[in-house]
């Protein structure tokens, strides 16, 4: 494992940790009597000593190096994340990633929506074999979780779009370079989530990232570049971000400034002192509003950066895509293949097929989507048709439903302790359960579940989003979803409202087809869901799904 870079004074931050004398939030103590990457050394430890001897403060720093115990605790097994920036994995990292779950995870993992990997079943002695086993592929854990910057996410078909304003790969990499294990940032208020894409249909989702990079081509003059949300997130309070009135040109020196200034900004001025549930970086930029977000930060850049407006680019549609299926790439004669991984989950030898088969017709590599999908890319046109009958005799379906390829789920009550219902398993079970229902649907339609209000999942940016709840039927409780629907990113973007709450878990499949089967039967030429459910009177739907 890395030494961490060198740290900065850390004055400021503490400093903003009791403003005006209030007592910090005891988690703020924990992380100013350790920092988070120092954690490191106490796990080689209780590697040697053995769960019972983890403390509980230690425990929750375990977060910085992507470690977090798994329901039940009690047990002692662990889930980790790893770091995978734009989701962009080679051959010999999924050998190593796949020989770990295999090993240790008992023979699976799961794809997750920031384009990592995250594994379960682990113990706390496995866990310098595996940091070892990462680092000699050039992997780490460091910042996958806990109060420090994400996985640094991007479009999972970057340098290979034929219509992608720009290839953001070098400058997503830059991103996750400055800001991975470095304990300038390694002590913020709360998670801190970044996107940077060159996608022209902003697959990356800046609008609902702490700080989304965006690629856009000016229309005052036809210029390409940057443009940066801020203030984005889900969870129990969704937020947009907002644009900041600022435009940066492709240069990566340029780009690394700005972003450790924005990482400066919210680790000094975010609300430490105000407890965890309003740390992120969005009720800040709620509060200032992204004029004065932009002023702040040109204030510590110590100069202006070049202005612009929302009118000078145009927002795409309908972000919410993957880039699923078979596409032909900007180089000439190559294609790549959006593969389905249902809800995430996919097992060692399923990751492996895939492995062998991008070496054996591709380049060597692999893309995890943040829909829970993987690509392979760089196949020649004369091997396409082998590799495709190759993925279906082994089981990897590359021509998906539209209920699968648009389906998304959180852990679930498998394996998370905030989880009140399962949601991988029956998200699979959905999907199959709908495909029987209605065979040969083709409308766009994306299903995302998450187990309970933190919305992992992204239940809040679904057509349809189930968010777990608990019910009675008959005198006995059990698993419900909450249905959402009427999101839309981009162009008009909102999040989705309440249709119909505590819905049976088993009721679910009847539910959703009955609510398809009104869209289809009452819907204008070309309109999509999202937008047949705004205009909707609610009760017409509600009465249709009885």
């Amino acid at each position: 494992m890395p030494e961490p870079k060198p740290h900065v004074n850390f004055a400021a931050a503490k400093a903003n940790a009791a403003v005006g004398g209030v007592k910090p939030d005891p988690f703020e103590q924990i992380k100013l009597a350790k920092d988070g990457l120092d954690i490191v050394h106490d796990i080689f430890r209780y590697a040697k000593m053995g769960f019972e001897a983890i403390t509980p403060d230690d425990l929750k720093l375990f977060k910085w190096y992507g470690v977090y115990t798994q329901r039940p605790e009690s047990e002692g097994y662990f889930m980790m994340r790893l770091k995978v920036p734009a989701g962009q994995v080679t051959s010999a990292q999924a050998r190593v990633i796949a020989g770990i779950a295999n090993d240790y995870g008992r023979g699976f993992l799961d794809v997750t929506t920031r384009q990592t990997y995250q594994m379960h079943w682990l113990r706390v002695e496995q866990l310098p074999d595996i940091f070892a086993r990462l680092a000699s592929v050039g992997m780490t854990t460091s910042g996958a979780c806990g109060d420090i910057t994400r996985n640094v996410v991007g479009c999972p078909a970057a340098g290979l779009d034929r219509d992608e304003i720009l290839d953001a790969t070098g400058f997503t990499r830059a991103v996750d370079d400055h800001l991975t294990h470095n304990r300038e940032f390694s002590n913020l208020p709360r998670k801190f989530k970044f996107s940077v894409s060159g996608c022209h249909i902003h697959c990356a989702q800046p609008d609902i990232n702490c700080v989304g990079i965006f690629a856009l081509r000016r229309k005052s003059n036809g210029q390409a570049g940057f443009g940066i949300k801020v203030g984005g997130g889900l969870s129990t309070a969704p937020h947009m971000a907002q644009l900041l009135p600022v435009f940066i040109p492709p240069v990566k020196s340029e780009l690394i400034e700005v972003v450790h200034h924005i990482a400066a900004l919210y680790r000094d001025e975010g609300y430490r002192d105000a407890g965890r549930r309003v740390a992120r970086l969005k009720f800040l930029v709620a509060d200032w509003g992204a004029e004065r977000f932009a002023a702040e930060l040109e204030k510590r850049l110590g100069r202006k950066l070049e202005p612009f407006s929302a009118a000078d680019y145009d927002e795409p549609e309908d972000p919410e895509s993957d880039h699923f299926g078979v596409h032909e790439q900007k180089q000439a004669g190559l294609y790549y293949v959006g593969i389905s991984c249902l809800g995430g989950r996919i097992s060692t030898g399923h990751l492996l097929a895939i492995t062998e088969l991008s070496e054996k017709f591709g380049s060597g590599e692999i893309r995890n989507t943040n829909k829970q999908n993987i690509l392979i890319p760089n196949i020649p046109k004369a091997s396409l048709d082998a590799l495709l009958k190759e993925l279906t005799a082994r089981g990897l379906v590359w021509e998906a439903s539209s209920f699968r390829r648009g389906c998304v789920s959180c852990t679930g009550i498998e394996f998370c302790k905030l989880a009140v219902a399962e949601t991988k398993n029956r998200a699979m079970w959905l999907v199959e359960q709908l495909e029987k229902a209605r065979p040969g649907y083709s409308d766009k339609i994306r299903i995302h579940f998450s187990g309970c209000p933190n919305n992992c999942g992204q239940s809040w940016i679904a057509d349809i989003g189930l968010r777990g709840a608990l019910t009675r039927v008959d005198g006995k409780q059990v698993e419900a979803f909450d249905l959402f629907t009427g999101d839309q990113l981009g162009r008009n973007r909102a999040f989705n409202k309440l249709l119909k709450g505590k819905i049976p878990a088993n009721a679910l499949p009847a539910a959703i087809t009955k609510l398809l089967d009104v869209y289809q039967a009452r819907r204008n030429a070309g309109e999509s869901f999202q937008s047949f459910v705004l205009r909707m009177p609610k009760d017409d739907l509600l009465k249709a799904m009885e």
